[in-house]
């Protein structure tokens, strides 16, 4: 009877506490209660969220559609205007057979283009190399011939012995070092003003000479030499008759800073002027280095200083006008005018007129009442 007691006590006691396990305690079922609310609300909230995004897909298909049906109605109306006629069948069954390269119809032609660039591209970059390399080689990369053209006083042998250019050897590297060809060129004559060399007909050289003109002549006794127009005068004599007609002849001249200095006042007179003067000397005195003594076509001298040639000779027509016979016009300081004294010669010199015009012919003196 003790063993069954005890053994009913022991089921009692697990029923009372798998009863115990069963039952939940207040914090577990309000636990429980907040998981199942939560599950509801996220449920809800769902559900409202997949309703909202399909409203906000539908009404995005309904712009879409809408703006896909007025794009269609603008590219149909032009369409519809030009090819009335068709039946719109037609039109939609043109659009549905056309393929990506009929939309796209210069992009064939866009690969070609940029395709034969690049091959252009590739066989010049090997072509030019080429090209030089061949150059070189042949004949037209040899000198084939020297030419001297514009010079008139230098003999064209001359120049071209004196630059010393090797023919049949190889034209570009004379060529950069032509420099020293031209130095030696411009030593030969005081013509010659400057020397260029470039190359033409493909193997060739041109040399162009540029001489200094001749402005003038000096006279030295009997004998004539030309002067340049930077003020040299050549040592070489010339003849009466190998005289150029309407350039002036200097006298008495030693300097060529006075030189230059006369003949940059000549040149700007007037060319009535300039065919008037038969010869210009130079006079100085002590007091006036400057002094010169024109000897004019009409038998007539003038005495004037050169930086006052262009601002007093103009006024010599009105002087000689005065004159009865010919005579000096004085323009040294004032303006005056009178006949060569009777004891010397017309074409005496104008040092001796000087000194006896205020002593002897006091009186046939006559001042310009424009000085």
């Amino acid at each position: 009877m003790k063993t069954i007691s005890t053994k009913d006590e022991k089921n009692q006691n697990s029923m009372n506490h798998k009863d115990s396990q069963q039952k939940p305690t207040p914090w577990q079922e309000a636990h429980q209660k907040y998981l199942e609310e939560k599950r509801l609300m996220d449920k809800i909230l769902k559900n409202n969220q997949e309703q909202e995004e399909s409203e906000s897909l539908a009404e995005s298909s309904e712009e879409v559609e809408q703006q896909e049906n007025q794009e269609q109605e603008k590219n149909e109306r032009p369409m519809i205007e030009i090819l009335s006629s068709e039946k719109p069948t037609e039109s939609i069954r043109e659009s549905e057979n056309t393929s990506f390269s009929d939309k796209l119809p210069k992009m064939k032609d866009y690969r070609q283009r940029k395709l034969h660039r690049r091959l252009t591209l590739i066989i010049l970059l090997f072509l030019i190399p080429l090209i030089v390399c061949i150059y070189y080689i042949s004949s037209l990369g040899q000198l084939s011939k020297v030419n001297v053209v514009h010079n008139q006083q230098v003999a064209s042998e001359q120049i071209v012995k004196t630059a010393n250019f090797k023919i049949n050897e190889p034209l570009w590297e004379q060529y950069f070092s032509r420099q020293t060809a031209i130095q030696k060129i411009k030593k030969i004559s005081p013509w010659i003003k400057a020397v260029n060399v470039k190359v033409v007909h493909f193997n060739q050289f041109q040399i162009n000479v540029t001489e200094y003109p001749r402005v003038a002549y000096l006279l030295t006794g009997d004998k004539y030499y030309d002067i340049l127009e930077n003020g040299q005068v050549l040592k070489n004599p010339i003849t009466q008759d190998q005289l150029q007609s309407g350039l002036p002849i200097l006298e008495g001249f030693t300097s060529k800073k006075l030189i230059l200095k006369t003949l940059k006042a000549y040149h700007k007179l007037p060319e009535e002027f300039k065919q008037s003067i038969s010869q210009i000397k130079s006079t100085p005195r002590a007091e006036n280095d400057q002094l010169l003594t024109l000897n004019m076509n009409d038998q007539n001298q003038v005495l004037i200083n050169i930086d006052q040639l262009n601002k007093k000779l103009p006024y010599y027509a009105k002087v000689v006008s005065n004159l009865k016979e010919p005579g000096i016009v004085d323009m040294e300081v004032g303006i005056f005018s009178y006949p060569y004294p009777k004891e010397e010669k017309k074409t005496g010199d104008s040092s001796s007129q000087s000194t006896n015009d205020g002593s002897e012919n006091d009186e046939s003196v006559q001042e310009n009442p424009q000085a």
